[in-house]
């Protein structure tokens, strides 16, 4: 089976696939230090619905792609995908990187999002049949060694524990989302694909996100739910103050609805193993953002990982 798909439109700004998912990786990656703000305020769930509100609610102002016409509704199965991907994509990726990094910590957070394109390689062949060229496995190793060299896994003090399950959920959770798009079809674009599957993520956490932001209001009600495993300080106490929604409107806006298109527009055009290289940009952009919002500036080691996860993406691009 063909793994090329007919390109989804950006307009009016057009990328070439690489590109588009090298920024959307980027800005995803600014999800571990936007959410440590926006956490440390707010509930998890009150976190994502706002989130996704934002973004769903930018994605529907702005439709480039309203006056394309549809040659048919979606299929039952189609909007399965779309609900799958906001599954795990939105609910799995989320819940389990907070909760992983709560108790594992961050450098096994950095050990397991490091195994993603090598599951996204794995799942390329499964799903899609792709038959990796070995320039193109040899590229995907190549960003998964840069991005443990970046994580500074080697000299990290992470040990295994229970708790890495909520990571590895986490990882498979978001090779799926990463993937699935290719199971839909191309004239539904990238704007629509990102704009059905924000609002279907958003209706998946609204009972939990309400649930705990009646507690926030003062009913006593959903502050145990956060406070009890690790999903945010901002249970009961108030709305959190201005710093962690600021970083919710950011996470809404240019991390997931940006995100979600560039990401989006690029895969529909990309072999599986370009996309898994890819996605190696994904820690690699937690490295930047937390330079940037928080002071942690990246050693000679992380500078090494970051340009062998890029020698890494070129080999595999070719």
């Amino acid at each position: 089976m063909s793994t090329r798909a007919s390109s989804f439109s950006l307009p009016p700004l057009a990328l070439p696939p690489l590109a588009s998912m090298a920024l959307a990786m980027l800005l995803v990656g600014a999800s571990a230090p936007l959410g440590e703000l926006a956490l440390s305020g707010l509930p998890l769930f009150v976190v994502l619905a706002a989130r996704l509100a934002l973004a769903g609610a930018a994605l529907s102002l702005y439709r480039p792609d309203a006056g394309s016409a549809h040659p048919r509704p979606l299929t039952n199965g189609e909007w399965g995908v779309l609900a799958f991907q906001a599954l795990c994509g939105v609910v799995v990726f989320n819940v389990g990187l907070w909760l992983g990094m709560a108790q594992s910590g961050p450098a096994a957070a950095g050990i397991f999002t490091s195994a993603t394109p090598a599951v996204m390689t794995v799942l390329g062949v499964i799903a899609f049949g792709e038959r990796p060229a070995p320039r193109a496995l040899a590229g995907v190793g190549l960003t998964v060694l840069g991005v443990l060299a970046a994580r500074g896994a080697g000299g990290g003090d992470w040990t295994p524990r229970a708790s890495d399950a909520w990571l590895c959920a986490a990882v498979a959770g978001e090779a799926v989302f990463l993937l699935a798009l290719k199971r839909l079809p191309p004239w539904l674009g990238a704007f629509g694909a990102a704009r059905r599957v924000t609002w279907l993520g958003f209706a998946l956490v609204l009972p939990l996100g309400a649930y705990q932001a009646l507690g926030m209001l003062g009913a006593g009600l959903g502050a145990g739910l956060g406070a009890g495993i690790g999903m945010g300080t901002g249970t009961g106490a108030g709305w959190g103050g201005l710093v962690p929604w600021l970083a919710v409107a950011a996470l809404g806006i240019l991390v997931t609805a940006g995100g979600y298109v560039l990401w989006f527009a690029g895969v529909a055009r990309a072999r599986a193993s370009q996309a898994a290289a890819v996605a190696g940009l994904l820690p690699v952009g937690a490295l930047a953002s937390a330079w940037l919002l928080l002071g942690q500036a990246p050693g000679p080691l992380e500078a090494v990982g970051c340009l062998a996860v890029g020698a890494g993406i070129a080999l595999a691009a070719r």
